[in-house]
């Protein structure tokens, strides 16, 4: 499963406590919160982190835009990484790796309104397995507030495209620590709107998220299942709720994710 994906900055004290996060992928990141002069011993930290590093859980590192030839000739040893890659606008502008990406999966991360306009085209990129939405900047490249209400054009954008194109698609972190409403409101909002899962920045956000994008109930989903089957019709009702064909297929496929 793919809901919970917390950024972890490439610092030595952050690194030792990946393999105690209880999220579904960890993104160690090169870019935003790590100075300029200290870019490179992030690089190598994270060398020696994954040197080390044996458990399952999906690794992606978010590179620099302007360094990130280097940073991914640096990595691409380690066979099972995964890369995001910022500021995302068009394939040609991360073409000079394409070998690498295409042994290695990349998140697209769209965070400018370049990257909204153009995101069918990104989304159809056959070595990118995911989009991810930067609120943050692109609500700061526009002059606009970062609330869930006034993003709805661009993350249903993003959502539609990447579902079209039967790519994951993940939404932007919540950066309302202290604020456990607004936070739940956040994440709510996300799986409503159909994304697969969110980005967070803080460890005591990942169980709320695991939650929302997981079947609450996996044994009513399955009993829906069954009675649909056994009735043999087109249309179900149980409970004062009509399931049709539709439903049943999206029923499935979160069973199944959630297995």
């Amino acid at each position: 499963m793919n809901r919970s994906l917390i950024f972890v900055p490439s610092t030595e004290d952050k690194l030792s406590k990946i393999e105690k996060l209880d999220a579904d992928i960890v993104i160690i990141d090169l870019e935003d919160s790590i100075s300029a002069d200290d870019k490179d011993n992030a690089l190598e930290r994270i060398c020696g982190f994954l040197e080390k590093y044996h458990q399952e859980k999906p690794i992606f590192v978010r590179l620099n835009s302007n360094r990130y030839i280097k940073e991914a000739e640096r990595l691409k040893k380690f066979g099972k990484l995964g890369f995001m890659l910022p500021k995302f606008e068009k394939p040609e502008s991360y073409e000079k790796c394409l070998e690498i990406w295409e042994n290695h999966p990349v998140i697209a991360l769209i965070e400018t309104p370049s990257g909204i306009v153009n995101v069918e085209k990104i989304v159809s990129c056959n070595w990118i397995v995911a989009v991810a939405f930067g609120a943050e900047d692109y609500t700061a490249s526009v002059g606009m507030k970062n609330h869930p209400d006034m993003l709805l054009y661009q993350k249903s954008m993003l959502v539609t495209y990447a579902k079209a194109n039967s790519k994951k698609v993940f939404d932007t972190p919540s950066f309302s620590i202290g604020d456990d409403d607004t936070f739940r409101y956040d994440v709510d909002s996300s799986a409503a709107l159909g994304f697969d899962g969110k980005m967070l920045i803080h460890p005591k956000q990942i169980e709320y998220i695991n939650n929302a994008f997981s079947c609450s109930d996996p044994e009513y989903l399955r009993k829906i299942v069954e009675e649909y089957e056994r009735s043999g019709k087109a249309v179900l009702v149980l409970d004062g709720r009509v399931y049709e064909e539709m439903h049943i297929k999206r029923i499935r496929k979160i069973l199944a994710e959630n297995s």
